[in-house]
């Protein structure tokens, strides 16, 4: 999807008007047609306001991989957690069930050791900074939802990789519609899981 298309899914989520939106972000209505037609691309301080008002992540409407990367709210956090899984530096495994979905009990997560000791994650908790490594971070992440939104993405990405894997390199007729489905249907559970506008700092200090 593009940011256009991304903003006007997530407006039409929520259930407000193009009008509504410029009004609650204080951007001119035709910008924001603009935006959602790819005619113009917002400006990062449009963006952050665009995202404000329709209650999603930053980064899942600029999308994960971009520079500018942001790590403040569990939807952020989210961002990164796929971008390390489609990069094979984050690797979950474990038996599936009839559903294709990762039995909770089963998961394993790794996470490459050379790169481990060098990715970070800094919040602020009780007004005192913390940082934790990503593998502690991974290590505690069954705590939290964040572990149960995880699987429900990698479910949606197996499904994906598994179609294009049996697609081959040129997918037919019969098959390019399902794969293009399956991918739009992922699209929208990683827009959904990185809505949280949660703050890291609240959910460690929990």
């Amino acid at each position: 999807m593009t940011i256009g298309e991304k903003i006007k899914y997530c407006r039409k989520q929520i259930g407000i008007t193009q009008d509504k939106l410029a009004e609650l972000t204080g951007i001119h209505p035709v910008s924001i047609r603009k935006y959602e037609t790819n005619k113009m691309q917002p400006q990062p301080p449009q963006l952050e306001k665009i995202a404000v008002a329709l209650g999603v992540s930053y980064n899942a409407l600029n999308g994960s991989d971009n520079a500018g990367l942001r790590l403040e709210t569990v939807g952020d956090l989210m961002s990164v957690l796929m971008v390390l899984c489609n990069s094979g530096i984050l690797q979950i495994s474990g038996e599936r069930g009839e559903d294709k979905m990762l039995k909770d009990d089963t998961v394993s997560i790794h996470l490459n050791s050379v790169l481990s000791s060098y990715l970070e994650i800094k919040y602020t908790a009780r007004g005192k900074a913390h940082t934790l490594s990503l593998q502690d971070t991974l290590l505690n992440i069954r705590s939290y939802k964040i572990f149960n939104d995880l699987l429900k993405w990698e479910k949606m990405n197996y499904l994906y990789q598994s179609a294009l894997k049996s697609a081959g390199d040129n997918p037919n007729e019969a098959t390019q519609p399902a794969i293009d489905e399956i991918a739009e249907t992922k699209e929208k559970v990683e827009l959904e899981l990185q809505r949280s506008q949660i703050l890291l700092s609240a959910s460690y200090s929990n």
